[in-house]
This record gives structure tokens, sequence and C-alpha cells, in this order.
């Protein structure tokens, strides 16, 4: 923003109604942090300690591009708006069906990696997941890879059944 070829300054006392004590409240009561920083770029702006966009951005360790859209979106909607989060859930790509049909999969034989959950994902279904996706994807879903109990490989199943048997609580 140039005239006459100097930057124009914003007037963030008279452009933010809201007083910094008003503020300052707003951001003790935000539980989520994303709105709290949101406030706290608002209350640097309005307190003096921020004279830029670029400054208060800074500050708070966000891009001068998302301080400018914060302040733009905060201009045309208020603060409420700007307290409101825009976050939209992917929808997953398997339908109900297909999950509980890898859930009765996972359960009956498990799958010895992530590799072969991948690769039945892509047989059975024709989804092309990454390793990344199916990590978050069996977190998601509790789904954990069964894995037997380390043994020595001189062990003897026999001779420990037989010895346990010897026990006096056995």
């Amino acid at each position: 923003m140039y005239y006459n070829g100097e930057m124009r300054k914003i007037d963030f006392l008279d452009l933010i109604p809201e007083t910094v004590a008003e503020l300052k409240a707003t951001e003790k009561i935000q539980a989520n942090a994303r709105l709290r920083l949101r406030v706290q770029f608002l209350r640097l702006l309005k307190s003096g300690q921020a004279a830029q966009l670029k400054q208060a951005a800074e500050l708070i360790g966000i891009t001068p591009k998302h301080a400018s859209v914060l302040w733009k979106k905060y201009r045309k909607q208020g603060l409420a708006r700007l307290l409101e989060l825009d976050y939209r859930a992917r929808t997953p790509r398997l339908s109900s069906e297909q999950t509980a049909q890898l859930m009765d999969r996972a359960a009956a034989d498990g799958f010895g990696s992530q590799r072969q959950a991948k690769e039945y994902l892509a047989a059975e279904f024709g989804y092309l997941y990454t390793q990344q996706g199916v990590s978050v994807m069996f977190g998601r879903l509790k789904i954990k890879a069964k894995v037997p109990r380390p043994q020595n490989v001189q062990a003897v199943p026999e001779e420990a059944a037989a010895y346990k048997k010897t026990l006096p609580d056995g």
C-alpha cells in the first residue's frame, strides 16, 4: 500500500473498536491456541506494540501474508467471526462397509506390516495409500500390529511347559 511514494500507515487504534483490556480478556478465555494467537495479533496492533501487520506477524510467529488474511477477515466480518475455525474434516476414502471389512481382516489375520495393509487396500478397494496414510488410518481406527512376544530361538516349548508344572503355583 503505497501512497505518494510512502507506505500508508493504518490507524489500528481507531479501526479496532475493542479495548486492549477486552482483547486481553478475550485472549485469556480462548482454549484453542490458534484463536488465542488471533486475538493476541489484534491486541498487539491495538496497543501499539506493533505499528504494522508485518511487525505483529513477526512477534507472534506467523507470515505477513497470513497476518494480512487475518486483518482482512477481521475488518470484513468482525471479532466473532475471526474467532471461528473454518476447519472441515476430509471425508474418508473408505466407506463404512469397507472400513468394517478392513477391521474384520485386521482382527482375524492381522497385518504383518503396514506395507501389507497398503497392498491389501490397493488390491481389495483400489485405493493407493501412502505408508503415512495407512499409519494415520490405523491410529484413527485403533488397529495395532499383532506381534508375538519375543522368544529365545533355543527354547523348547515342551520343556518350558513341564517346568511350569513343577512350580509351587503351577
